[in-house]
């Protein structure tokens, strides 16, 4: 009988775990999935374009900019700090965040630099 009762603790137990984690496990998409499920966090890889519009609000503590996702979508960024070190440098960004009035609120920023994979010579790894 004990073993039945431990048995039924370890599986609620890890039914509540897997809940929990299912909620902050996030995926990897583009900014049209990322909008038709605004508050839902994502991991969404883009470029930045249109550098000379982007903008830090000081007053506010933000960085604004515009980035487009691999499949041509763009839309305008919103990240609550300065612009990253290396942000400019960065070949391809990484934006971690959710869909909020028609923008995308990043809540970390992940550079990937391409230099990071090349050798001296310039060949890759």
């Amino acid at each position: 009988m004990r073993l039945l009762i431990g048995a039924v603790a370890v599986g609620l137990l890890l039914s509540l775990l897997m809940l929990s984690l299912r909620e902050e496990i996030t995926t990897y998409t583009d900014f049209a999935t990322a909008a038709a499920h605004p508050g839902r966090t994502y991991h969404v890889v883009a470029e930045w374009i249109d550098r000379e519009n982007s903008h830090y609000d000081a007053a506010g503590d933000l960085f604004w900019f515009r980035a487009q996702d691999s499949l041509g979508h763009a839309t305008w960024v919103r990240y609550p700090d300065p612009k990253p070190i290396n942000f400019e440098a960065a070949h391809k960004v990484v934006l971690i965040g959710s869909f909020r009035d028609s923008v995308f609120h990043a809540e970390k920023i992940l550079m990937k630099c391409p230099s990071k994979y090349k050798e001296s010579s310039g060949q890759p790894l």
